[in-house]
């Protein structure tokens, strides 16, 4: 099964959102600090790579892996 480059940035954008949105939740953290983590962590770099297949995993399994950081 092959995924379009828009599916993908959907994938992408929707894990990055909830993750987002947890972190305001759990931690306290502003919108934009919530951001800031997210887009600076190992865990985003990972999800932009294809080859490591972590966009095809459910967020929370993601989430999961950013709170180690």
């Amino acid at each position: 099964m092959s995924i379009t480059q828009d599916q993908l940035q959907f994938i992408i954008n929707s894990d990055v959102e909830q993750m987002v949105s947890r972190l305001q939740d759990e931690m306290g953290l502003s919108l934009e600090a919530a951001f800031s983590r997210v887009y600076n962590s190992i865990i985003y770099q990972k999800l932009l790579n294809t080859n490591t297949g972590l966009y095809l995993q459910s967020p929370d399994y993601i989430y999961d892996y950013l709170k180690k950081e």
